[in-house]
């Protein structure tokens, strides 16, 4: 059995990250360190470098004088990010066509197609939500790239903020993405690769 001991600033990083997507922070909150350090019974150093490390992720924002806060959210990053998430997708999905692997891309998307309709039956918003990115995910995993896959799980968690926020806002588009998660599986288990990455596009661009 494996021992995995984590330093200090780890721990404080993983905490605060799962309190960022799990919504105890929200956009724009500001995360006040003294308050962390009472609570934690810790200094402040080791949160300043979770805090860092926060900010390396795209999650928050330092700014001098003003202290750390929860990134702000605007349409245009959420732009950026759904653009940068489409290049990722549309890549691997070449990836995974050149490589032979339509039919165990296939056998992916629609296990995950299913968990995500249950979560959508089940009325758990969070879960629905990683079931949804969960979909994306089934790209990059059936590629079997450790480059593509770094650089998914680089962007993953403020794109799941994002989306997180817009789906918040956007009650009614819940089902109209798993509709279009549906068209673009049954695009690539038919053999139709340019159908499938117009889906894709049309996806991301209406998100």
């Amino acid at each position: 059995m494996d021992i995995i001991k984590k330093s200090m600033k780890d721990q404080i990083y993983d905490l605060l990250r799962e309190r960022i997507l799990g919504e105890q922070y929200r956009f724009g909150d500001k995360i006040n360190i003294l308050s962390l350090s009472n609570e934690l019974g810790v200094s402040n150093t080791p949160i300043r470098e979770a805090i860092s490390m926060l900010e390396r992720d795209g999650l928050v924002k330092v700014t001098p004088n003003a202290g750390p806060r929860v990134i702000e959210y605007s349409p245009a990053l959420f732009r950026q990010v759904e653009k940068a998430m489409e290049t990722l997708i549309l890549g691997a999905l070449e990836l995974n066509v050149s490589l032979d692997r339509r039919e165990k891309l296939v056998k992916l998307l629609d296990a995950s197609l299913r968990s995500q309709e249950k979560s959508y039956n089940s009325r758990n918003y969070h879960k629905y939500i990683q079931d949804s990115l969960g979909f994306d995910s089934c790209f990059i995993r059936c590629a079997s790239n450790p480059f593509l896959d770094k650089m998914y799980r680089e962007i993953y968690d403020i794109f799941y903020l994002v989306t997180l926020y817009d789906h918040e806002q956007n009650e009614s588009e819940r089902l109209n993405i798993i509709n279009e998660h549906r068209e673009i599986l049954e695009a690539i288990r038919s053999d139709d690769i340019p159908g499938a990455r117009i889906l894709i596009m049309q996806h991301y661009h209406k998100m």
